[in-house]
C-alpha cells in the first residue's frame, strides 16, 4: 500500500456514525409518532429536499438552514406539530456538531501525513459547512456533486478529487457510510474503500469489495498502521 490521501463522505460519516440523516430523522419521529410508516415518510422527505432544491437558496445555507428548512417541508408533509420540529432540528444539529469536532480533531493528527478531502453528494453547500465547523483549514479538496454537476457513484466525482490532488486512485482511501454511492463508487475507479457502518445492522451485498469495515471512523488510522 501506498496511500497518500484520506477523502471522507460527509453527511452520515463526518456528521455521524454512519447513520444517514433520513434515518436520523425517521427515528426522531418514530419515538414520538409510531404510526407513521416508512414509506409515506420517505415520501414526505424527498417531496422536502426536492423543494429546498427548487428554491434556489440550499448552496448558501448552513448545516442548521439547511436541517430546518427539509424538518418543516417533512413536519408540514406529515402534519406534525411545529415544536417538535424546532426540537429534532436542535437534536440533529446538536448530534452533528459533537461528530464533527471528534472528527476534526482525530483528522488535525493526519495532516501532514496525508492529503486529505471531502467528496459529497450535497447541495452546493459542502465547503460552507467545511468552512461552519471549521475543516477547510484542515482540508486539500473539497468536491461537493452540486457544484461539479456528478453524483456519488459516478466515477466523475471521484475523479475531480483524485485530480486536484494529482493522485492515483490507488493512491486514496475513501470512507463513507453508504454501500452504493461511497464503497461501489470508490472500487469502481480503483480506490480504498472504508464503509462506515458504525452501530448500524447493515446489509452488505458483496464483502470482498469493501477493504475495511469502521465502527468509528478513527479506525482508519489502524488500518494503515497494519498495512504499512
Amino acid at each position: 500500500m501506498n496511500i497518500r490521501a484520506l477523502l471522507f463522505d460527509f453527511g452520515g460519516t463526518l456528521d455521524g456514525n454512519g447513520v444517514h440523516w433520513r434515518d436520523r430523522t425517521y427515528r426522531f419521529l418514530q419515538r414520538r409518532y409510531p404510526e407513521i410508516e416508512r414509506e409515506t415518510f420517505d415520501r414526505v422527505d424527498r417531496a422536502a429536499v426536492d423543494q429546498l432544491i427548487a428554491s434556489g437558496n440550499a448552496p448558501q445555507l448552513s448545516l442548521r438552514e439547511t436541517m430546518d428548512f427539509i424538518a418543516t417541508g417533512i413536519y408540514k408533509g406529515l402534519d406534525l406539530d411545529s415544536d417538535i420540529k424546532d426540537q429534532y432540528v436542535d437534536c440533529f444539529c446538536d448530534g452533528a456538531k459533537e461528530s464533527l469536532e471528534q472528527n476534526r480533531r482525530w483528522i488535525a493528527t493526519l495532516q501532514g501525513r496525508y492529503q486529505l478531502g471531502v467528496i459529497s453528494n450535497n447541495f452546493g453547500n459542502t465547503q460552507g459547512w467545511c468552512d461552519e465547523y471549521a475543516l477547510s483549514p484542515l482540508l486539500d479538496v473539497v468536491v461537493d456533486s452540486t457544484i461539479v454537476g456528478i453524483s456519488k457513484p459516478e466515477a466523475g466525482i471521484f475523479h475531480a478529487a483524485l485530480s486536484a490532488l494529482g493522485i492515483s486512485p490507488e493512491e486514496a482511501l475513501y470512507a463513507g457510510d453508504t454501500y452504493s454511492d461511497d464503497v461501489i463508487g470508490a472500487k469502481r475507479v480503483g480506490m480504498w474503500a472504508a464503509w462506515l457502518v458504525g452501530e448500524e445492522d447493515k446489509e452488505c451485498p458483496d464483502p470482498s469489495i469493501v477493504d475495511i469495515q469502521l465502527r468509528e471512523l478513527k479506525e482508519i488510522q489502524r488500518f494503515l498502521e497494519l498495512q504499512s
